[in-house]
């Protein structure tokens, strides 16, 4: 995992200071995958976790998701949304922020495929 989030870093351009600020953020996010089971495949890993540690940068920065009002909920899994739910919200509390729907959306997208895949590989 260590060089998993070595690569987020660098993809992110981030200082060694900026990055650890978000230690707790990646904690959380991992230690809900791991409650709910879910693997990602390890390209797909990267991508998800660049996408945390983005999130959490606007959520601190309270940098608003600017994708207009198309959020297709209703075409992800349930399932999915709910740990997306699980993981996002509490970094919105966390950051005092006011969250976008969209943001629960796109982690779920990233959700829904992990756990597809995952059930395709079992």
């Amino acid at each position: 995992m260590e060089a998993l989030l070595k690569d987020v870093q660098q993809r992110l351009k981030m200082s060694d200071e900026e990055f650890e600020s978000y230690n707790m953020d990646v904690e959380h996010t991992e230690k809900i995958l791991k409650e709910e089971n879910i693997e990602f495949q390890p390209d797909f890993k990267l991508v998800f976790f660049s996408h945390m540690v983005s999130l959490a940068k606007r959520l601190k920065e309270n940098i608003p998701l600017d994708c207009g009002d198309d959020c297709p909920e209703d075409e992800v899994d349930k399932e999915a949304i709910r740990v997306s739910e699980r993981i996002i919200i509490p970094l919105a509390k966390k950051y005092s922020v006011e969250l976008n729907r969209m943001e629960i959306v796109l982690a779920g997208i990233q959700l829904q495929l992990a756990m597809e895949m995952q059930k395709e590989n079992n």
